[in-house]
């Protein structure tokens, strides 16, 4: 039987493009990522034109005058040379070797060549089979990578200019070959943008064994406006807290923004920030500064008044360090400087007892890594940050002088059809001790939910909840049931100890709209409150936001 085979290998193309827009809640979706495919469709064909010589041919032979079939010894791969660290190429090409091989099965060949090749990272791979006279049971596969051809901007209905968005993929065309991690760091870095969602289309280029891609932008609705109520205050601050928050996006046309948010609680304590960021560069590094500022007038004796006040100017950056469909890892460093005012005003003895006004300063730097993950059904997001400050107080202080922490958080949900499970740790170790405005609070809506905001503070200390969620009939209402621990240790006191509380509540969740919660949460081991007059065996916690 004298035989000849030509064929040509399918092609199998996807890519994927993902946006994230970030919550002003503490909930997340792990519908978060949205991917969406593009597919390249080759052809494959057979041709059979009886020319191979009959010494080929091997006894033993299963195939078909329909679906022939020849032996194969050995498969050569040619062209763009694959890396095979782990084996697993040799192991695809030794399927395939040794044996009578069918025609039918050539396609299966090539199509595992493709995407061994779409697993390490190249995102157009092409595995043909050439025309060719198998000779001494010799196959020969080439292996084809695109590079880049032409990248264009076909669409931008965002506010961001074409400039800036050039920037960002511009690069892209001097790299050799299309790798997946880089293509998609750069679609990634351009969602990361306020207000854009783009798509990376590919299509053949004008040249062999190449790739053009045109880039579609549009704007992406920003739901980081709103205003919000709750109980979370303490007990002397004011335990109602009514508050907003505004972002205004592109004000430049180049990825930029400003953020101004506020609040008051019910005894008058005020609190604002504004802060601008925009782009640094074209591979994703944001910088911004910040001002805040408070307000407070405490009325906790019938002695004295407690006033204060702090302004804080930061200087900020965030750097991409990786960047793909489910997991992003991002470098972030800073400088704050800290002012503080405290103020003791005497209700006894008017005009005779002088008041007491202690300032402080502080140089704070920050440096540390974020990052999250989308895995199928689940949820990572975690940080780690070193700090280092040098407190100064008027007259003196043993507080003064330089300290170092380091602090960690970490969340992990699970969805599980109606269920979902979170934990959510935090934690922070420190030097030396610390200044209250840098020391660690367990108590609280948002710690330890059974004590009062506040109550429980330390320098080493750690803070972990577990809460399962269920689903109701009601679209966009959950149960939940939790338990919240922690420790904090105070090194100026030597002294530590734990709080722990287990309680039900409630979340709605009407996405882009309204999100509330409700919790009730009750003490385990009943350590008495220490930052209220009054003890408390369950605390009721709600906080409500409301979107524009």
């Amino acid at each position: 039987m004298n035989k000849s085979i030509k064929l040509t290998a399918a092609l199998c193309l996807l890519c994927s493009s993902s946006a994230m827009a970030a919550s002003p809640i503490p909930t997340f979706d792990k519908e978060a990522v949205t991917t969406n495919p593009y597919n390249r469709t080759g052809q494959q064909e057979v041709v059979d034109s009886s020319k191979l010589e009959k010494e080929h041919y091997q006894e033993g032979n299963t195939g078909t005058e329909e679906d022939p079939a020849f032996f194969v010894k050995q498969i050569n791969l040619t062209g763009f040379e694959l890396p095979d660290d782990e084996g697993k190429l040799s192991a695809i090409l030794n399927k395939y070797s040794n044996r009578n091989v069918k025609v039918s099965e050539l396609g299966i060949l090539t199509s595992e060549l493709n995407e061994y090749c779409r697993i390490c990272g190249y995102t157009v791979p092409q595995a043909i089979i050439p025309a060719q006279e198998i000779k001494d049971g010799i196959l020969e596969i080439q292996i084809y990578i695109a590079s880049y051809d032409e990248i264009n901007i076909v669409k931008n209905e965002s506010d961001v200019a074409d400039k800036v968005l050039a920037k960002y993929i511009d690069y892209l065309e001097d790299e050799d070959v299309i790798l997946d991690k880089k293509l998609e760091m750069a679609i990634n870095n351009i969602n990361d943008l306020p207000g854009v969602i783009a798509t990376a289309v590919l299509k053949p280029g004008s040249k062999a064994g190449t790739t053009s891609i045109d880039l579609v932008v549009d704007k992406r609705p920003v739901w980081n406006n709103y205003i919000f109520v709750d109980n979370g205050g303490g007990y002397y601050s004011g335990r109602y807290r009514y508050g907003f928050n505004t972002e205004i996006n592109n004000p430049g046309h180049q990825g930029d923004k400003f953020i101004i948010n506020g609040s008051l609680t019910s005894h008058d304590v005020k609190n604002y920030g504004i802060r601008y960021e925009t782009p640094v560069g074209s591979r994703g590094t944001r910088a911004g500064i910040a001002y805040s500022q408070s307000n407070y007038e405490l009325n906790t004796n019938s002695m004295y008044d407690s006033l204060g006040r702090s302004k804080g100017i930061s200087i900020y950056g965030m750097t991409p360090i990786y960047r793909d469909r489910e997991d992003r890892v991002t470098a972030i460093y800073g400088y704050d400087r800290r002012d503080i005012r405290d103020e003791l005003n005497f209700k006894i003895l008017p005009g005779i007892l002088p008041n007491i006004t202690t300032d402080k300063t502080a140089d704070v730097w920050h440096v540390g890594v974020s990052g999250s993950q989308y895995n199928p059904n689940q949820f990572t997001q975690y940080s780690l940050i070193y700090w280092y400050g040098n407190l100064d107080t008027e007259g003196g202080s043993y507080l003064d002088g330089d300290y170092h922490k380091l602090t960690a958080d970490w969340l992990n949900i699970w969805y599980d059809n109606k269920f979902n499970y979170r934990i959510n740790m935090h934690g922070q170790m420190a030097s030396r001790a610390l200044d209250g405005s840098e020391q660690f609070f367990l108590g609280g809506m948002n710690g330890v939910r059974a004590y009062g905001n506040g109550d429980g503070y330390g320098d080493d200390a750690y803070l972990a909840t577990f809460e399962v969620r269920c689903k109701t009939d009601i679209e966009g209402l959950e149960a939940a049931a939790f338990i919240d621990t922690g420790y904090a240790e105070n090194k100026a006191f030597d002294f530590g100890e734990h709080l722990s509380g287990w309680g039900l509540g409630l979340r709605y969740a009407k996405p882009n709209d309204w999100y509330a919660q409700l919790d009730w949460s009750k003490k385990i081991n009943a350590r008495e409150d220490l930052v209220e007059p009054d003890d408390h065996s369950g605390r009721w916690w709600f906080q409500m936001y409301k979107m524009f």
